[in-house]
C-alpha cells in the first residue's frame, strides 16, 4: 500500500485556475448614489428578459470596475421581506458567479454602464430557474449593448 505524504496534498493547488478570475461583488459594484439611480431610471434603456427587466445607462463616471449595479424587487409584486430578500440574495450570488462575461464585453469596448436589475414576477423561483433566467438576461444585456455601438 502507497502512504500519502500530506505536503503533496496542498488543497489550494488544485483549486489556483479557479482563483485567476475575482469571484467577488464587493461594494464598488454598487450603485450608492442617488443622482446616478435618478438619471438611470429617468434616462436609461430597457431589456426585457421575463421576469427581469434591466435598465441600464452608459456612464463617463470614474468607476473601479465596468458596471456598478442595483437590484430591485418591488413590494407591489412580492409582499413578505423575506421572499423579496431572498431573491436580491440569489441575484447578488448569480452575478458574482456570472458577472465574466459582462465585465469582459465592457472591457474591451472600453464602455462603463450602470444599470438596476429589477425583478417582475409575483412569486419566488428556484435558485436554477433564476440563474438561468439572469444568465439569458445579461446575454440580452450584453447583445443590445453591442449594438448600440
Amino acid at each position: 500500500m502507497k502512504s500519502l505524504n500530506c505536503s503533496s496534498l496542498n488543497p489550494r493547488q488544485n483549486i489556483k485556475p479557479l482563483l485567476d478570475m475575482e469571484y467577488t461583488l464587493g461594494k464598488a459594484y454598487k450603485l450608492c448614489s442617488v443622482k446616478r439611480i435618478d438619471c438611470l431610471f429617468s434616462e436609461g434603456r430597457r431589456v426585457k428578459a421575463y421576469p427581469i427587466s434591466i435598465v441600464y445607462q452608459e456612464t463617463e463616471e470614474e468607476m473601479e470596475h465596468s458596471f456598478q449595479v442595483i437590484f430591485s424587487v418591488p413590494k407591489k409584486r412580492m409582499k413578505h421581506a423575506h421572499d423579496r430578500n431572498y431573491v436580491k440574495r440569489c441575484f447578488r450570488e448569480i452575478l458574482r458567479l456570472n458577472k465574466h462575461p459582462l465585465e469582459n464585453h465592457l472591457t474591451n469596448c472600453g464602455k462603463k454602464i450602470n444599470f438596476a436589475l429589477i425583478y417582475q414576477l409575483n412569486e419566488r423561483l428556484p435558485y436554477q430557474e433564476l440563474e438561468q433566467k439572469l444568465i439569458d438576461a445579461i446575454s440580452k444585456l450584453i447583445m443590445d449593448i453591442k449594438d448600440e455601438k
